[in-house]
């Protein structure tokens, strides 16, 4: 009877089809996008879909991303994820469409392709991994609806400061992903969460060493947008993927410490972040409890406050200014000072074929 009500329930899929890119031949293209397309309209029966304004499945799946017109004024084209810790194979980012904010899904084609065959025991993993990445997708999109109705006229429409615009990134990226995985975490079997924690702890061990040495680099090109930016990155990515983590296990009524003791032994190896992670899951369950009635962009002050401390303790210290511009303070530390092997490897770099000189 359960599985025949649902069967009734309407979707929210709109009525826009599949945009296949790249692929061989049209039966295979077909295949996919039809299998593509009935996963999104159940999901629409669950999660709200009203705001997907397009669908794009392509085996060039940077180039795709890159080609999207987001439709406001952004620092550049959208980029996949591609690093020695995470690789993007889906996005669904926002974009105005005659003033609306909306949301275009680009998935990767040579991922997605499992779902246009027939389910084997070696493709059985894939396929559920692809399924829950659309749910996931989905998730941004319902997602993006219920701030949009709660803050109309902000999302992509209201110019931030220097400052506002790295602490409420990172600030919006937790909550993005963490939404976006509690949404659709009805969909995932139990071993979804092991890729989401084994991303956290892969960033957090990372960080500091990283973050250090972005800023002796800074001390040798004193380049201090570059070095904020930099610094900033590797931070966000800690936090929002502890975001992704917490979002899954809150969507089960999971418990940290249970579900996920490898992120509770990598915190014990880097106690300096476990004040901010509990920090992050406290602010996110507050957000949350609130979930519907925001009113403006003051409900990510908390996380801002959050992404603000965290920057501060990584050596960047952005100070307000009242206007767009900002003052950066970058503390010297014995950790932040350019070793002799670094200093000669700039040099050797900025003058190749040239005499060295080691810098005071």
């Amino acid at each position: 009877k359960a599985i025949e009500d649902f069967a009734q329930l309407p979707s929210t899929m709109p009525p826009i089809g599949i945009d296949m890119c790249g692929y061989p031949t049209e039966e295979v293209a077909k295949s996919v996008g039809e299998a593509i397309n009935t996963w999104l309209h159940l999901v629409g029966k669950i999660l709200n879909l009203k705001r997907l304004k397009q669908v794009i499945v392509s085996y060039n799946y940077d180039e795709a991303l890159a080609a999207v017109d987001q439709g406001a004024p952004v620092s550049g084209p959208l980029k996949a994820t591609n690093d020695e810790i995470a690789v993007g194979i889906a996005m669904a980012p926002t974009v105005l469409r005659d003033g609306d904010a909306m949301s275009v899904m680009v998935l990767n084609a040579t991922y997605m392709a499992v779902l246009g065959v027939e389910e084997t025991a070696e493709n059985a993993d894939l396929r559920e991994q692809m399924i829950y990445t659309l749910a996931h997708e989905c998730g941004h999109v319902h997602d993006l609806d219920i701030r949009v109705t709660c803050m109309p006229d902000i999302i992509l429409k209201q110019r931030l400061s220097f400052r506002d615009g790295i602490l409420i990134g990172i600030a919006s990226g937790c909550w993005d992903e963490y939404m976006a995985c509690r949404l659709s975490a009805f969909i995932a079997k139990e071993s979804a969460l092991r890729p989401l924690e084994d991303t956290f702890c892969s960033a957090l061990e990372r960080a500091k060493d990283r973050a250090n040495a972005a800023i002796r680099q800074y001390r040798l090109h004193s380049d201090v947008s570059r070095a904020t930016m930099e610094v900033a990155k590797i931070y966000q990515r800690v936090m929002v993927y502890a975001a992704y983590m917490l979002g899954h296990i809150d969507g089960i009524d999971g418990d940290v410490l249970v579900l996920a003791p490898k992120a509770v032994e990598t915190l014990e190896r880097q106690p300096f972040f476990k004040p901010f992670f509990s920090g992050l899951h406290k602010e996110l369950r507050v957000m949350h409890s609130t979930y519907g009635e925001w009113k403006g962009l003051d409900v990510y002050e908390p996380l801002k406050q959050l992404a603000d401390d965290l920057l501060k303790i990584g050596g960047i210290d952005i100070q307000p200014r009242t206007d767009e511009t900002a003052y950066v303070v970058i503390p010297l530390s014995p950790e932040t000072i350019p070793t002799l092997e670094e200093q000669k490897a700039f040099m050797k770099a900025k003058n190749p074929g040239g005499t060295l000189t080691s810098m005071p």
